[in-house]
């Protein structure tokens, strides 16, 4: 590398290498008019001229050589000034970002930012003296970030400064007699070149028993970070590997890299992996009004187009030949290991992902190496050491769940049916039916290849990420806020729901996709006023639970199918923080809406119907809960598990509200009122008592629950006295107020008792 530090970017001025750049542009369009008037007169004048002799078989030929050096001269100075110019505008902007993160971000959170060693820098906290300050645990993650987000301008510069470095010495070559050299309209072309080289040389190393250098990984994982989001480059590199050398180039590398002890060069490859993804998914990425399958367009610079994509369905069903007799993975599982990385098009994801559905349909499975060689470590992907990526379904899941929209689109559809030799089978139904669905692998190399629960985990992890991507249109682990529903998105919960409620042993705590109850719960949480718009029948309540978006319809559910799926979802304590906070956010946000707008209703009426569908939740959720209490070896335990959780969910807290936000528009004091309020009422009548819960549910856990309808009826009391408070409605012994909020409580406490199983 050459070596820029962070003093370097951020102290050097660039003005001079615009200048350069604009010099370059003058001998361009200088050396263009000579070399047209060389062509055009010079050369036209000697072919028109009646010469003999000496001067046709040596002049001529001189002048014609003449002109094409004035050509060649003139497309070196084009390809300099292409180098000078693009150097000088991604210089510019990394310096622009540096400034701004420290002018700016590092001084609004009191940073200090110092040069480290090499290329790289030093942040750390500082008080308004200048002295290190002790940091919390958010404030390390933030700095660890923000130190990375540096460090990488820093990586970007260095490999601008090195590419147009080795660029221009291609451009001039060794022959200093003579022009016409290399040739590049842009620095990409350059980067993407030398990558690609690098690339093509580490496959013919390989078959050689060798491999690049450290120095030369180094030099790749630089060049695809730089350009991962750069959609010429992206595309031209893919384009020129193709498919199978792509993906060979990348699984070789992970399956050297796995089985050695070079922890630099493990890491290198980890980053090439996750960079590679990153740059595919800007590769298939569609410019806008190319994305119709019905359209027809030419593949441009911006988009690996259909041929791209059927040829790597070709390949994602044959080996790869990497030469290792015990491990022949095919193009879709190192496919897998990238597509883990990066929001994928739907255009691409949905027809990948249903082509290796069908795959492991007719095959029942895929390759996987050996085991009884030995304790191999060869991994495909390195990402997860759980996951080593021979089951490919679990890098396809990650990729869905990094792409809502492609997700979404995919659990919607299936496949088999029509021409096809395999049954119709529906996406959902692929990775959830007992019956009709996957034989969940091991994802493990060491000793047996039998699958156990630990290693079919991550693939099953995946799926609940996927599928909360689907619902949500967030990818997987996004906290933002949340977002009005599609109808696909509203769709997929609603399958989701009748799936798992029809079957709830699935997800119980001792069910084969327990694992994936935690998403469940969110996927609730996400969706917590549908489910309490469907408990409130059709007496017109659901008013009281209308949000932007589509509505799931959850009411033509076969076999209390809704309330069997939270049950068996709240067996899981993350799950039950989540939906517990939910549905004491929506319930406090339906009350809050009747009593500020009752309408013809009375009071009570209003009060009480908001109140209902409340409880319902709650005694679903409640019950759940006290049976995995009860399951659990260590109840205790698990009761503290509980309560931990419940005071984890409460970002949902503020989720629902944001969402309520259109009914009861409320200013910010106010809204952080309510908010704080919602959320002083779930631990209180939420959190329990660890050694009292399990005394009472060994005892008799009907009084458990009795113990908890009352909690659920005190939270929803509560929340109809601050609604009250809120609208000027005294709730004082004697006033109307009083009485309406006693029927609230007894609005709960009963509609609790109607969400237990025994009353389904």
């Amino acid at each position: 590398m050459a070596g820029l530090t962070y003093d370097d970017l951020y102290q050097v001025s660039l003005s001079s290498l615009g200048s350069a750049a604009e010099d370059w542009k003058d001998m361009v369009d200088q050396l263009a008019k000579l070399a047209t008037d060389a062509t055009d007169g010079m050369v036209r004048q000697s072919d028109a001229a009646r010469w003999e002799g000496v001067n046709a078989g040596v002049t001529r030929p001189f002048i014609r050589t003449t002109a094409a050096e004035f050509r060649d001269a003139h497309a070196q100075a084009k390809s300099i000034w292409s180098m000078l110019r693009d150097a000088h505008q991604d210089l510019t902007a990394v310096q622009k970002a540096l400034k701004k993160a420290v002018d700016v971000d590092a001084k609004k959170h009191s940073i200090l930012v110092s040069g480290g060693p090499g290329s790289t820098v030093t942040c750390t906290y500082v008080d308004r003296t200048g002295e290190k300050t002790k940091l919390k645990p958010d404030q390390v993650e933030y700095l660890k970030a923000f130190e990375d987000q540096i460090n990488h301008l820093l990586v970007q510069a260095n490999e601008i400064d090195d590419s147009v470095s080795r660029a221009l010495g291609r451009i001039h070559g060794d022959d200093s007699h003579n022009f016409g050299h290399a040739k590049y309209d842009t620095l990409d072309d350059a980067q993407r070149e030398r990558t690609v080289q690098l690339a093509k040389k580490s496959i013919d190393l390989h078959k050689d028993g060798k491999e690049l250098s450290n120095t030369e990984l180094a030099e790749f994982q630089r060049l695809m970070q730089s350009n991962s989001k750069d959609a010429e480059f992206a595309v031209e590199f893919y384009r020129e590997m193709g498919p199978k050398e792509a993906l060979r180039f990348q699984a070789q590398l992970a399956v050297d890299a796995s089985t050695g002890d070079d922890s630099t060069r493990l890491e290198l490859a980890k980053s090439i992996q996750k960079d590679m993804g990153l740059t595919l998914a800007t590769a298939t990425d569609p410019p806008t009004g190319k994305d119709n399958p019905h359209t027809s367009f030419r593949e441009d610079r911006t988009y690996l187009g259909r041929a791209w994509v059927n040829e790597l369905k070709k390949v994602g069903t044959k080996p790869l030949d990497l030469g290792v007799h015990h491990a022949e993975p095919l193009g879709y599982q190192a496919l897998a290991s990238l597509l883990r990385n990066g929001n994928y098009d739907k255009s691409f994801l949905k027809p990948i992902a249903e082509d290796m559905v069908v795959y492991e349909r007719k095959n029942a499975g895929w390759p996987t190496p050996d085991s009884y060689h030995g304790d191999l470590d060869l991994a495909l992907s390195l990402s997860d050491k759980k996951s080593p990526g021979w089951d490919p379904m679990t890098g396809l899941l990650e990729g869905l769940a990094n792409s809502p929209d492609a997700s979404t689109a995919f659990f919607n559809g299936s496949t088999g049916g029509g021409d096809s030799d395999l049954k119709k089978l529906s996406n959902l139904q692929f990775f959830t039916s007992e019956d009709d669905g996957r034989v969940w692998p091991s994802d493990k190399l060491s000793g047996t290849t039998h699958p156990d629960d630990e290693s079919t985990l991550p693939s099953k992890q995946a799926l609940g990420h996927a599928l909360e991507s689907a619902t949500s249109g967030r990818p997987y682990g996004d906290d933002g806020p949340t977002r009005p529903h599609t109808r696909e998105q509203a769709d997929v919960f609603e399958k989701v729901v009748q799936e798992f409620g029809s079957n709830p042993d699935l997800i119980k705590h001792d069910g084969n996709l327990a694992v994936i109850a935690p998403n469940l719960g969110n996927m609730s949480a996400e969706y917590m006023y549908d489910i309490q718009r469907d408990f409130s029948g059709e007496g017109g309540a659901e008013v009281y639970f209308k949000h932007a978006g589509a509505v799931a319809d959850l009411s033509n559910m076969q076999d209390n199918a809704l309330k069997q799926f939270l049950r068996a979802t709240a067996e899981d304590p993350k799950a039950y923080g989540a939906m517990a906070n939910a549905q004491q956010a929506v319930t406090t946000e339906a009350i809050r809406v009747g009593v500020a707008d009752p309408g013809a209703q009375s009071l009570s009426e209003v009060s009480q119907r908001a109140t209902r569908p409340g409880g319902i939740v709650a005694g679903c959720i409640a019950e759940g809960r006290a049976e995995a209490i009860a399951a659990a070896d260590d109840s205790v335990k698990k009761i503290d598990e509980y309560n931990k959780n419940v005071e984890l969910g409460d970002k949902w807290i503020g989720r629902i509200t944001d969402m309520a936000a259109n009914h009861i528009p409320v200013a910010g004091d106010a809204a952080s009122w309510i908010t704080e309020d919602i959320r002083e009422a779930v631990v209180k009548h939420y959190t329990k008592d660890d050694a009292d819960a399990v005394a009472e549910i060994e005892r008799n856990s009907e009084n458990y629950l009795e113990e908890e309808a009352k909690e659920t009826a005190e939270a929803a009391k509560r929340a109809f006295v601050n609604a009250a408070r809120q609208e000027g409605v005294s709730t004082a012994p004697g006033a109307p107020g009083f009485a309406v909020a006693g029927d609230v409580y007894s609005a709960a406490y009963a509609s609790f008792r109607d969400g237990k199983a025994s009353n389904a």
